[in-house]
């Protein structure tokens, strides 16, 4: 049986229980409210409604990071429409490509990108509505803003099968040609956020440390910051603990027969602060053990009621029948149990918000899990989204300290500006409030985790890797103390995926230390690719595995990550695709031949190199080239060094051996 968006359905949730003044959203000085953001939702929802737009259509959302990002995204999934995320940067040619590619029937836009929208015009015939966030709307083009405004606060109807439906379509690419839009269904995001829920939990300090002392000092130092890091989480999540409770050791298992398994949790008080560990300690106080919900999904959604009155009184009886159903148990002194049932009428104490920023673009799936595992798993988180459109350092650095930011996620080299910068030695900023520092959507050097490890002491650093098709995170590496940080380690892969390393030749399975290609298998592997099903094969064997294209081994239970099997260049958490850049080149009068590779870059990771073979008694620059490309591609794609090579090394058969061009070239300068 179907059912609402999941993603809408916790904004619904949290905008009628939640305290009023509760932000869902700080972008600048402007504060969101959940119930006012519910409110715009639900009418930009009305609106697409009303211009005709149905389940299952195509809506492409192109946005920096802002609110609009959000209502849109939201808008369409609550209806059962699939919004298709659009990179901001592209010109024309990339953008009409993406909208005829995922058949899109409309396309949400900010003024920024509005004369790239219209020149596409004439060649994306499917679109039927443009409509614009923005000041000065041209004719023939909707006005966002009028759009809500005419529009109803009435909650869409829906009935959504999470493990078939499709909740959104993500592009990105290969190795060669262009961008492959994925699609990734409600089940892949919602078990993809519970292998990572599950995986934290289990990184907690073991509850035996509890038998005998319950002070924190015998914590070592990665324990303490995972223990500020996520208990800080649980004790926002756990609102029956009260006052009875305090200083007790209080055990909650939740049995889940579908999805990753979760440990007991067992919760007391130190210091006079809420903290977490995983198992169930030799002595406790209280056992609170039931097969509360069927997973973690439905647990996480009735959080949001315990914080209002009228929640409580809808969550009494669905206590009451857990206490009394099949299995339940509560083993403890008598006072305990009913400070359970107390709890439901006592004010939850909300110890901080987990104020999140997100500095990447949405539109990339490493940012759009980010902010959707946390808006999904904490009714207490809000997030944050810059104003500045490029990433600036100050402002980041403001954010953090002037909006109490407790997890900040940003790509490898924001990470890099950030500590290299002379602005986090002046001491004008307090860094000390950031408990998690996140990364993703490239490698993250160890000599920039050292240096993040310095710059934000208090902070864990959380570094995923993963990809697109896997939606997105494969595996976590946690970071505490400097003088342990591996080099090109990814951490060890997720609960409920599993990894094969293999010979990308023969498909043979190798042992632990050999390199090989990347393999998943995992509820969390994407649907397949948008309207090519031979590309999706090849990428998911019958067997159900994802080949990742990624080279790797695995030591010692963490995975090492060597190199791309093909040439897909990553520039400052940027693919480009060599061919796509090349055919570009290949259109300037004076080249012959040319070959796109990704070059070494203190900064950006990889930078992007054109080596060129002019055609015979021609002449071209390096600037020239460059030059040639602005407008035609994105600005990250274009090479920021240009070698001009006599010959090309070609195979019998007359293709140019880019394995070759990398070795004679690739090396920075």
């Amino acid at each position: 049986m179907g059912k609402k968006s999941p993603f809408k359905e916790m904004i619904t949730l949290k905008a009628k229980y939640l305290p009023k003044k509760m932000d869902a959203i700080v972008y600048g000085k402007k504060h969101i409210s959940w119930k006012d953001l519910n409110t715009r939702i639900n009418k930009l929802a009305y609106g697409l409604k009303k211009l005709g737009y149905k389940f299952g259509d195509k809506i492409a959302v192109d946005f920096h990071n802002s609110p609009y990002f959000v209502e849109s995204v939201m808008a369409i999934q609550s209806f059962g429409g699939i919004p298709v995320l659009i990179n901001y940067r592209y010109v024309s040619s990339e953008l009409e490509y993406v909208l005829n590619n995922s058949d899109s029937i409309c396309i949400i836009f900010e003024e920024d990108v509005l004369d790239v929208v219209l020149q596409t015009q004439p060649n994306v015939p499917k679109i039927k509505n443009y409509i614009c966030k923005g000041e000065k709307i041209p004719s023939g083009v909707l006005n966002y803003e009028s759009l809500i405004r005419k529009s109803k606060d009435k909650e869409p109807k829906v009935k959504i099968k999470p493990d078939e439906d499709v909740a959104v379509i993500v592009y990105t690419g290969g190795t060669t040609g262009r961008p492959k839009g994925v699609m990734l269904t409600y089940e892949n995001i919602l078990f993809n956020q519970e292998s990572l829920f599950s995986f934290l939990i289990k990184t907690l300090p073991h509850a035996r440390q509890l038998d005998s002392d319950r002070e924190i000092k015998k914590l070592n130092k990665f324990q303490k910051k995972v223990q500020e890091a996520f208990s800080l989480f649980g004790s926002n999540m756990i609102n029956f603990i009260t006052d009875t409770l305090k200083d007790k050791i209080v055990v909650f298992h939740s049995k889940s027969q579908t999805g990753p398994s979760f440990p007991p949790i067992t919760i007391t008080t130190v210091n006079d602060k809420m903290r977490l560990f995983r198992d169930k300690p030799k002595n406790f106080d209280l056992l609170f053990d039931a097969k509360f919900t069927d997973q973690l999904r439905d647990f996480v959604k009735i959080i949001p009621l315990t914080f209002s009155k009228l929640g409580k009184l809808k969550l009494f009886p669905k206590i009451m029948k857990m206490l009394l159903g099949s299995g339940a148990k509560m083993e403890g002194k008598g006072k305990y149990k009913r400070a359970v049932i107390s709890g439901l009428t006592h004010k939850p104490k909300i110890e901080r918000n987990m104020n999140i920023l997100v500095i990447p673009p949405l539109f990339h799936s490493a940012a759009f899990g980010v902010w959707l595992v946390n808006w999904g798993f904490n009714p207490v988180s809000e997030v944050l989204f810059p104003m500045n459109k490029k990433f600036s350092v100050e402002e980041t650095l403001d954010l953090i300290d002037k909006e109490n930011v407790y997890w900040a996620f940003l790509v490898p080299v924001m990470w890099q500006e950030i500590v290299t910068s002379p602005l986090v030695t002046n001491g004008n900023y307090d860094l000390s409030k950031l408990i998690v520092a996140s990364s993703g959507g490239s490698l993250l050097r160890a000599k920039y985790k050292k240096m993040i490890m310095q710059t934000f002491s208090n902070a864990l650093l959380v570094d995923g890797f993963g990809l697109t098709e896997m939606s997105p995170i494969t595996s976590i590496k946690l970071d505490a103390e400097e003088d342990v940080v591996k080099n090109r380690s990814i951490g060890k892969i997720l609960d409920g995926i599993e990894v094969k390393i293999i010979n990308p030749d023969t498909g043979e399975e190798l042992k632990e230390g050999e390199t090989g290609e990347l393999c998943y298998r995992s509820p969390s592997v994407m649907k397949g690719y948008y309207g090519d099903e031979e590309k999706t094969k090849k990428a998911i064997d019958k067997e159900g595995w994802l080949h990742s294209g990624d080279l790797g081994y695995i030591k010692e239970g963490e995975i090492y990550i060597v190199e791309r099997i093909k040439a897909c260049i990553n520039t400052g958490g940027e693919k480009v695709y060599p061919l796509e850049v090349e055919e570009v080149i290949h259109d300037h009068p004076a080249v012959d031949e040319v070959i796109v590779i990704g070059v070494p870059d203190e900064k950006w990771g990889e930078s992007v190199r054109a080596v060129v073979q002019l055609k015979p008694g021609q002449s071209a620059t390096e600037e020239e080239i460059i030059e040639f490309c602005r407008g035609k591609i994105a600005g990250f794609k274009k090479p920021k060094s240009v070698i001009f090579a006599k010959d090309l090394p070609i195979t019998a058969v007359g293709k140019v051996q880019r394995g070759e061009v990398t070795k004679l070239y690739g090396k920075p300068e």
